[in-house]
């Protein structure tokens, strides 16, 4: 065995040590308030997505050190790090562990200290990375993203009367430094062969924080329906938020933000437009399983609109839920031959990932 590979046992218990005086030294270092370390406890026992909303809302006002040494103490302390978008560190126990196998691997294989040294490095991502993917399957989900995707049936009134079947897909990263959020939705039916419904839309936006309540964004909205008054319109546009609730479990944003409505119409060519989009978004849990949203977008340009989306959600269990949905939709300038208001009511299942 090479002079290097015998002194790397003694560095490796150097590091051990080091960490775990560290982890002493840190715990006599200012501590969050009481309050605060009882509900990231509080959280924690509730489940990962409410401990990562935690860690973020309790950033609002105190250090991100503070945090993470809180979570440490619940052995959270690597979650919290990802939460503030922090790069995850190895623990003292897991590089006790990781010293002790490359100690048995240098003693069973005595190659030279170049490809040892590759080998340690390509072994350990080749080792970590399924682990990693393992977890998220075992769990469900992901750490900050979420999607859920749906399947049920529409109810129309309005300019048009009929059931379909609807599919929509939805993945979000939450608001911590930056988010996204992307929505695809997707209606179909036929009636005595013929096509009576053919609806696609997507929406899509990203999100970057701007202090403790402000945010901007860039934003984008296609939707087309060939048997509405419209083949297709769409809105891009940048804008700014603000965070009026950002309690666990009740949050409320305002968005503002000017942009471009394009909308063809079959026989008028394709309209460009200025316009501002005005929006409110609404989030409570009214009980442990139980949700409301409310989504309201007022488009004001020469040819207005208002959208309003409520939405109430039941837990089955941590991955399916039920979902019930109502869209009223109300057109200032619609077409001749088309009703102003348009409503619509689904039902859904909705698989949580």
């Amino acid at each position: 065995m090479s002079p290097r590979a015998s002194a790397r046992p003694v560095l490796q218990a150097l590091a051990v040590a080091l960490a775990l005086s560290g982890g002493i030294a840190a715990a006599q270092d200012a501590e969050l308030p009481g309050a605060l370390a009882e509900l990231l406890q509080a959280a924690n026992e509730q489940g990962a997505a409410d401990f990562t909303r935690a860690v973020q809302l309790i950033a609002l006002t105190r250090p991100a050190d503070e945090i993470v040494r809180a979570a440490e103490a619940l052995g959270r302390g690597n979650a919290a790090r990802r939460a503030l978008g922090l790069e995850p560190v190895l623990l003292a126990e897991e590089a006790a562990r990781a010293a002790a196998v490359e100690m048995e691997e240098d003693e069973e294989d005595g190659k030279d200290d170049g490809l040892e040294d590759d080998s340690s490095g390509l072994g350990s991502t080749v080792v970590a990375a399924p682990m990693s993917i393992a977890r998220t399957l075992a769990n469900g989900r992901f750490e900050l993203w979420e999607g859920r995707a749906s399947l049920g049936i529409r109810f129309d009134s309005g300019n048009t009367a009929r059931e379909d079947y609807t599919f929509a897909l939805q993945v979000r990263r939450e608001l911590s430094g930056w988010g996204f959020q992307g929505d695809i939705d997707y209606a179909y039916s036929e009636v005595n062969g013929t096509i009576g419904r053919d609806n696609f839309r997507t929406r899509l936006r990203g999100e970057r924080e701007a202090g403790e309540r402000f945010t901007y964004f860039a934003a984008a909205d296609y939707e087309r329906d060939r048997i509405a008054s419209f083949d297709w319109t769409a809105f891009a546009g940048v804008g700014a938020g603000y965070r009026v609730l950002t309690r666990p479990g009740r949050t409320w944003i305002l968005r503002a933000g000017p942009g471009i409505r394009m909308l063809a119409e079959p026989g008028n060519g394709t309209q460009t437009v200025g316009a501002l989009d005005i929006g409110s978004d609404v989030a409570l849990q009214l009980t442990e399983s139980l949700n409301f949203t409310s989504e309201t977008s007022v488009l004001v340009a020469d040819t207005s609109r208002i959208d309003q989306l409520f939405g109430l959600t039941t837990d089955l269990n941590e991955l399916w839920s039920v979902r019930l949905q109502y869209r009223y939709r109300y057109e200032f300038e619609p077409n001749p031959g088309f009703e102003k208001g348009d409503s619509r009511t689904d039902i859904s299942i909705v698989r949580e990932f």
